[in-house]
């Protein structure tokens, strides 16, 4: 595959350009054995198109920053990108250096920031450079040359929050939260209902510790949740959420995981995982950059949910025996009524004001 995933934080980029090209031959103009130098990507006959990946947090936090990793991995394959860098760590203040940096020295044509507190700068760089694509995670602007995408998870949490009533045995929950975003906020709201959904007595304790990236504050938050009862917990904190994992691992509490699958965690212990998948939006904005040119490749605003496949519910795998053939049955109903309308997860509400 002509793509290399780890990037030192904010490694200048024309280092990364050269690392690539070494380790991975076929992005350079051939490989050792003399085959073919690699998959089209579905897009024979086309050239690639140089992209760039920026992350406020490590791609290898099993959450949200692997979410865009691993999507990025598969649509490079699927519309045929040339990933020329993925820089880790990018912190608001340096938005627009490393936004500037990735087209300037890695030569990037579609730069994906997959990060709202860079929306700022996204919306600098954007304007500076017309002709270059931008994909913007909960951004704001409206230019000709920016998409901006973010995550319904809503609906996904409701039934992850069913999953997690099912296994519980004194009807007590815990989530810790990173930010209290509002989009985040509305899925939690969503898992309360959900739980309620199997079980209406079920107590969900809620704390957001203020931080993305402390994997302390994500332990100690679980920790207290657990000594007050939770006997399931929901780690919904990107990096804060590693911490959080781990607290439960120590006290044997099984736990539901977010933005990617992160059943390797804690193989005995993770329910399911609710998970974002970015390519359907990737591949849709890599197609409007070849009709349009990267100049017209916006895509207005784009919402990963149930429906369009940019949110789905991770297997059960060790808990596949310990959910019940009825609240399986449940999930698939409340999935199928969220998508057709029917249901709205962040008040529990069916169509016709019944619960």
């Amino acid at each position: 595959m002509g793509w290399i995933r780890r990037v030192l934080s904010m490694r200048p980029l024309y280092l990364v350009a050269a690392l690539a090209c070494a380790l991975v031959i076929s992005a350079c103009g051939g490989d050792d054995d003399g085959g073919d130098s690699g998959s089209d990507g579905g897009s024979s006959g086309e050239e690639p198109i140089k992209t760039a990946v920026l992350l406020f947090g490590n791609a290898d936090d099993q959450s949200w920053n692997t979410s865009m990793a691993e999507s990025i991995e598969i649509a490079a394959e699927e519309s045929n990108l040339d990933v020329v860098s993925m820089v880790e760590s990018v912190t608001a203040a340096d938005g627009v250096r490393a936004e500037r940096e990735a087209i300037e020295q890695g030569g990037a044509e579609f730069v994906i920031v997959h990060a709202s507190a860079l929306d700022q700068a996204t919306q600098e760089v954007a304007a500076e450079y017309p002709d270059v694509c931008f994909l913007q995670a909960f951004g704001q602007g409206d230019q000709p040359n920016v998409t901006n995408y973010a995550d319904d998870a809503t609906g996904v949490n409701y039934l992850a929050g069913m999953a997690a009533a099912s296994v519980s045995k004194s009807g007590k929950l815990g989530v810790v939260g990173g930010v209290d975003l509002d989009e985040i906020v509305a899925s939690v709201e969503a898992f309360k209902h959900g739980a309620k959904a199997v079980d209406p007595k079920s107590d969900v304790l809620v704390t957001w510790v203020g931080d993305f990236e402390d994997p302390l504050k994500g332990k100690e938050a679980g920790a207290a949740q657990i000594a007050q009862g939770a006997d399931v917990v929901y780690a919904y904190g990107d990096g804060t959420g590693l911490g959080t994992v781990e607290a439960a691992v120590e006290e044997n509490v099984p736990l539901i995981g977010a933005w990617a699958d992160q059943h390797s965690l804690a193989p005995d212990l993770m329910v399911t995982s609710f998970v974002s998948n970015w390519e359907p939006i990737i591949n849709q904005v890599a197609e409007a950059i070849r009709t349009d040119g990267p100049g017209n490749c916006s895509q207005g605003n784009w919402a990963a949910d149930l429906e369009n496949g940019g949110a789905e519910l991770a297997p059960f795998n060790e808990f596949e025996d310990d959910i019940p053939d009825d609240v399986k049955q449940k999930i698939e109903e409340a999935r199928e009524q969220i998508i057709a309308g029917e249901l709205d997860p962040v008040t529990g509400k069916k169509s016709g004001g019944g619960s």
